[in-house]
């Protein structure tokens, strides 16, 4: 691995992302993983070597001599004891998935389940609690726990490891509650089947970055219609919901916002807005969607090469469900 001292000391190569970055922060050094070259390795960035030197070791075996005196290529043993290296991957592996793990009925990529993945997060951390930053890391990550039963033999064991775990560090679970979709307050009703004339119709990519997590079916391109209706002209917005909706959400189209919070018949977040004559005039290349969460980001312009990254992504998160290199989180997603 190539070791870098300019202007900060950097192993490995540095992954693109956001959405393909697996991230640990540790004590005086950052460690990352790009989740699609599905390296055992990371990258690190080091801004505290006297720090990172505890216990860089067990992260680079022999190379962490190495990487802290001065070499400008280090080769990491593949044998050795690499317990507490997959752990820290597990934890990264696990944040990547709550913040970008593209749910999607759409494109088959299942929900992951997040009582086993804060239950295995939880697990994963107390297994690198030493070489953290944050010396409250794992009763923290037990404050995110709740026991529940499983019929599966892993699942249901890993609920008696964090039980176990929460034990040793005098956390009292909460126990699991039924998800009630319900929760998802918007108004029925939508703007389907109003009649009108449909002057232009059209579908955007939806940009992960400007969302939650699991708001929108992550595969799913948001759909617009430009309407003429009783002499008004109208915008009109849907876009599939995901596994976890509720979040406040916007749909800018040219200049114009349109606030999504009603629901169609089909079940689709929808939107409408009234809409000057002189959007009709738009050309073809500004006829653009953008759907966003005005409490989490604003619209940008998606980087180069973002569709094709998403793309990637979600073939990766395709196939992680059931394969036995995945997380107990990841192979376990219905």
């Amino acid at each position: 691995m190539r070791v870098t001292r300019s202007p900060g000391l950097v192993v490995g190569d540095w992954p693109a992302g956001p959405e393909t970055v697996a991230v640990l922060e540790a004590a005086g050094a950052v460690l990352a993983w790009d989740v699609l070259a599905d390296d055992a390795v990371p990258a690190a960035r080091v801004d505290d070597p006297e720090r990172a030197a505890e216990w860089l070791w067990e992260v680079y075996g022999d190379a962490a001599d190495g990487i802290l005196g001065g070499a400008a290529e280090v080769d990491v043993p593949p044998a050795g004891d690499w317990r507490v290296r997959d752990a820290c991957r597990v934890v990264a592996q696990l944040d990547w998935a709550r913040a970008w793990w593209p749910a999607s009925a759409t494109a088959g990529v299942p929900a992951l389940d997040p009582v086993v993945l804060e239950a295995e997060r939880a697990v994963a951390v107390s297994t690198v609690e030493h070489l953290l930053d944050d010396r409250d890391a794992v009763t923290r990550a037990l404050a995110s726990v709740v026991s529940a039963d499983h019929a599966d033999p892993e699942l249901s064991a890993l609920a008696e490891r964090v039980g176990a775990l929460a034990e040793d560090y005098g956390v009292v679970l909460a126990r699991a509650e039924a998800r009630d979709r319900s929760a998802f307050a918007l108004a029925a009703g939508g703007t389907a089947g109003r009649g009108g004339t449909t002057v232009f119709t059209g579908s955007s990519t939806v940009d992960w970055t400007l969302l939650p997590a699991g708001v929108v079916d992550a595969a799913a391109p948001a759909e617009w219609a430009v309407v003429r209706r009783q002499g008004v002209t109208l915008l009109e917005v849907s876009v599939s919901p995901g596994p976890a909706p509720g979040a406040r959400l916007a749909a800018r189209f040219g200049e114009v916002d349109v606030a999504l919070d009603e629901v169609d018949g089909l079940g689709r977040i929808t939107g409408s807005t009234r809409v000057p004559a002189t959007v009709l005039l738009l050309p073809a290349d500004r006829r653009v969607v953008t759907v966003y969460a005005p409490d989490f980001a604003v619209p940008v312009e998606p980087a180069p090469g973002a569709e094709a990254r998403r793309a990637a992504v979600i073939a990766y998160a395709r196939a992680r469900v059931g394969s036995p290199g995945a997380t107990l989180t990841e192979r376990t997603a219905r």
